[in-house]
């Protein structure tokens, strides 16, 4: 405050009765209350099952607890994150893992049967059979080629490769080595496969519902053939022949197929080669006219007499005579005919032509 008479007489005036204001009080802020989490209902803990003395319960396994970590260290995969048993070594697989145990590797007699199990429906290839070669990796190739008669084919990058005789997959190995050990490639990975089989072909012809050639995929037996040809026609004999070449000639061999039988063992067990040639004839026939239900031409079953065969067209119409039927009959040597009359329990022959007359009154 100034002094002097300045300060005495400018002075500011308070009344004795004057009280200072209280201070202003801060207005409190709002705050809602907080929400009250749902009750949930109670639920008991759940009581332990103990199984009866003659019950088929079976407890859960237990749930592992959750790996804690990321990667597979401490896995059996990586034997680094285990925790050593008392004696400091670790066993198992993870031990062989981590030790570098070298992988076991099939013996050639594995592969051998391994080839065999997994290529059964193709054996061999052979000369005229066209193979799909694709290399595949860094650099690689895809062919196309046909094998030669000597068995060779032109394979990318190695040249002529004899291949005759040996299956789809050894074929792969082969050039698959062919590649490593020429520098073209470190780890190739061929794939063969055979787009068209002309080396391994089997024929069938006569009566048959679909005769032709057929490819020889694995083991195939002559009822197997015939099953892939349709199997045998109406007309078609009890007896096929398979033609097949051996020692410089043609080698024949009859084998019952059972047209109205069960067929023979050897033929379900003769197992086909390259190059056979299956013929199913025609069965052969006897023929009726005259006097008869039905005239026509019928096979000849073994044992066949006069009277089965005048069933078999239908018996006799009652014009007819069974004291007048005569049989003509040619002979396969001279190809003279005769004709003779005949009665019911005469034989009747393959090609013969049985005529029931009319009675005369």
């Amino acid at each position: 405050m100034p002094g002097g008479d300045y300060g005495r007489y400018n002075a500011p005036y308070q009344s004795p009765g004057y009280t200072a204001p209280a201070p202003a009080q801060p207005v409190p802020t709002y705050t809602p209350p907080r929400a009250t989490p749902p009750q949930q209902p109670y639920a008991p803990p759940p009581v332990p099952v103990t199984p009866a003395a003659n019950s088929n319960y079976v407890p859960a396994p237990a749930v592992p607890a959750p790996k804690i970590g990321s990667g597979d260290r401490g896995s059996e995969r990586n034997a680094a994150g285990n925790r050593l048993p008392e004696t400091g070594v670790v066993a198992g697989a993870a031990a062989s893992r981590a030790a570098g145990a070298p992988t076991p590797v099939l013996t050639p007699g594995g592969d051998e049967a391994m080839e065999q199990a997994v290529n059964g429906a193709i054996g061999a290839v052979g000369p005229g059979d066209t193979l799909g070669i694709n290399i595949m990796g860094t650099g690689g190739a895809q062919a196309r080629v046909t094998i030669d008669a000597d068995g060779q084919v032109v394979i990318p990058m190695l040249g002529n490769l004899r291949v005759s005789g040996l299956t789809p997959s050894a074929i792969g190995r082969r050039i698959e080595q062919g590649l490593r050990n020429k520098g073209f490639m470190t780890d190739p990975q061929v794939a063969v496969e055979v787009l068209t089989l002309r080396s391994r072909i089997v024929s069938v012809l006569g009566q048959v519902e679909r005769p032709g050639r057929y490819p020889i995929e694995g083991h195939l037996s002559v009822l197997e053939l015939l099953a892939m040809a349709g199997g045998t026609s109406g007309g078609a004999g009890d007896v096929a022949t398979l033609v097949r070449r051996a020692d410089g000639g043609n080698q024949r061999l009859n084998l019952y197929v059972g047209n109205r039988q069960s067929p023979s063992q050897t033929v379900q067990d003769t197992e086909l080669q390259p190059g056979d040639v299956i013929f199913v004839p025609e069965a052969p026939r006897f023929y009726v006219y005259g006097e008869v239900g039905k005239p026509g031409a019928y096979p000849v079953e073994q044992g066949l007499n006069l009277m089965r065969a005048l069933s078999l067209a239908g018996g006799l119409t009652p014009r007819a005579s069974d004291s007048r039927i005569d049989i003509n009959r040619t002979d396969v040597l001279t190809g003279k005919v005769t004709e003779k009359r005949v009665k019911m329990t005469d034989a009747v022959q393959p090609g013969d032509v049985i005529h029931v007359n009319e009675r005369i009154f």
